[in-house]
């Protein structure tokens, strides 16, 4: 039976501007894993300050950005300093997610008991917040499902498997990066899976929320700069994925449209981000290298 030595395992933290969390975050990790690499995207100099502290009394790894390169460059850069670092798996975070500290153990009971071990490309973490609830139900007794896309944030991801298909998209730049990457991790044969446990507390976007007829509705609240690539990069998958997946997308594309409500309904500047949105439909729709990028 195949168990995961965590001394294997490198974490991976993207950093923007990030607060004193990731100093806990950093303290949490680095019990569970044999090495922490940040890779930070050009913050400004006080939230330097804030790095420099989360390193002085841990074994951290700093790869520091001139300019903001996206999170998709990060992720890959991060990942493949692991690679020349001789780790085989790595598990990857936004700065702001909170890791339990037994969330590597709580990965590791799923990556045990799959059976197909060569198969797996990811395994990620459950986790809730006060706005969505659960974020996978696993309703059976089963301690793990199949996804058919994990987020970034909280996942352990094979070396053998991001090499092999090519790493993330860096022309996404930020959002989508993880639904493209295990959309082509299953092209490729390779399986997603997540625990039934929690392993972090996480929270999407911005959350607001607001009663309509008895029912909470839900908005990330993004800002117009996301927004703009969350419908671009939405429409590239739509376009390369349709025929690959077909249901899955169309869910998407649902679940898209119904953002666009949501941002009417329920945000402010609504007429920036709608403005902002329309716009990357429209680029989308243009954009010439993404099948190429894809099939290279």
């Amino acid at each position: 039976m195949g168990i995961l030595n965590p001394t294997k395992i490198c974490c991976v933290i993207i950093t923007y501007n990030p607060n004193d969390n990731l100093l806990s975050t950093i303290n949490i990790m680095g019990n569970q894993v044999g090495k922490i690499i940040i890779v930070d995207n050009d913050s400004e100099d006080q939230s330097l300050v804030t790095i420099a502290n989360s390193m002085k009394k841990n074994a951290v790894c700093l790869l520091q950005n001139k300019q903001n390169e996206g999170i998709a460059k990060a992720l890959n850069q991060g990942i493949r300093l692991a690679g020349e670092m001789g780790f085989d798996w790595v598990i990857t975070f936004d700065q702001d997610t909170k890791p339990f500290n037994n969330i590597i153990a709580t990965i590791s009971e799923v990556y045990t008991l799959y059976p197909d071990k060569q198969k797996i490309g990811a395994i990620g973490a459950n986790f809730s917040n006060a706005n969505s609830g659960w974020h996978c139900h696993i309703k059976d007794q089963k301690k793990y499902c199949e996804r058919d896309y994990l987020i970034t944030s909280g996942c352990l991801l094979s070396m053998n498997a991001f090499y092999e298909i090519g790493g993330f998209r860096e022309d996404f730049f930020i959002d989508n990066v993880d639904l493209e990457y295990s959309l082509r991790l299953k092209r490729y044969g390779k399986i997603s899976l997540i625990t039934k446990k929690s392993g972090m507390n996480h929270q999407v976007g911005n959350p607001k929320t607001k009663r309509f007829f008895g029912f909470n509705m839900v908005s990330s609240n993004h800002n117009s700069h996301r927004r703009y690539f969350m419908a671009r990069n939405h429409i590239i998958l739509s376009k390369e994925y349709l025929f690959k997946n077909p249901y899955f997308i169309t869910k998407t594309n649902f679940f898209f449209i119904l953002s666009l409500f949501q941002i009417l309904l329920l945000e402010n500047n609504r007429k920036t981000k709608i403005l902002a949105s329309l716009k990357g439909i429209i680029n989308g729709f243009l954009y010439k290298r993404a099948l190429e990028l894809v099939e290279n």
